[in-house]
Parts: structure tokens; sequence; C-alpha cells
């Protein structure tokens, strides 16, 4: 039985995993594209973009997979079907994450802006904007990486290369995410 809407539960997912792939690059990279006269207004709009693209993709995760946390923790303790829910269980995870420092990252980034600092700016400043939006790639990473573990699944590709694969290279974009934000 399909559940209805969900091929555009999938393509939005997608999109939202391209997009964000894409602001995490340009974002962390942005030492480095000499475009820094364009680069706040830039910025802001690849960042409001992706949040508008992860809440339509929240409204229609809740609406078509209804995954709650009850359902999940039922979903652990059978034998049959623990593996699938300790995944769903991590990706509910990293979402609500998610939600949290994505709001974090909105409110501590209007610390850039003067009369948000002077006001507002004391009790979440904009110092703490990088850490919080790293971290948001992290959970980002690992809830993509768990996306594609079910794309995998749902295309029976159930093998060991592909699981390497999909460990591979969220451990890469990890640690590329890290040097960009911390060492480069």
């Amino acid at each position: 039985m399909k559940i209805n809407g969900l091929k555009l539960h999938r393509k939005i997912s997608w999109l939202v995993a391209f997009f964000s792939l894409v602001v995490l690059i340009i974002v962390s990279s942005h030492k480095f594209l000499e475009i820094y006269d364009f680069y706040p207004v830039f910025h802001l709009s690849l960042e409001w973009t992706l949040m508008g693209l992860f809440i339509i993709h929240c409204i229609l995760s809740q609406k078509n997979l209804k995954l709650w946390f009850p359902r999940i923790f039922k979903g652990l303790k059978n034998e049959r079907t623990r593996p699938i829910y300790i995944f769903r269980l991590i990706q509910l995870i990293t979402n609500r994450v998610i939600i949290i420092l994505g709001a974090l990252v909105v409110i501590s980034g209007l610390g850039y802006y003067k009369w948000y600092a002077k006001s507002i700016g004391i009790v979440i400043p904009f110092s703490l904007h990088v850490y919080y939006d790293f971290s948001m790639m992290i959970c980002i990473i690992i809830h993509i990486a768990v996306g594609f573990k079910f794309m995998s699944i749902r295309r029976r590709i159930r093998t060991r290369s592909s699981n390497l694969f999909i460990i591979l290279l969220s451990s890469i974009l990890i640690i590329m995410i890290t040097l960009l934000n911390f060492v480069l």
C-alpha cells in the first residue's frame, strides 16, 4: 500500500538534501570565494531558502510517515523491525535537533545587524553562530546519510560496499566541514 503524497515527500527530501549540501559547501568555504560584498545577502538567502524547504520537509514527513516517538519505540521492541526503527529514531532525533539549531542559527545570525546586537543579541550572541551552524551541518549530514540508507534499502541495495560508501561519504563531509570551519 502506497502512502498518499510519499513521492512528493521523497522529491522534497532529496531537494532539501541537495540544497543542504550546496549551502554547506558554499557557506563553509566563503573565505575562499572572495565574494565579501555580496556574501551577507547571499548567505541569508541560502539559509532562509534552506529553512523554508526544511519546514516543508518536516510537515510532509509528519503528514506522510507519521513518525512519532511512541511509534518508533514500539517498533524498537519488535526484533524484526528493530534495525529500521533505529535508523528512524536517528532521523527523528536529528530532525528535532536541526529544528532547534536552525532557530538558534537564525537568532544568533541576526547578531550581525547592529540593531539586533544592541537590543537582543546579548542573550544569544553572534559569536555562537558558527558553532550552532557547524552543529546543524553535522546533524544534516547524519540525517541525509540515514536517508541514503533508506533509499538503498528501498532499491534493494543491501551490500557492505553501499553501507561503506554512505559512511565514507558522510565522514568525508564531516571532516571537510570541520576543516573549513575551524582549521583553514
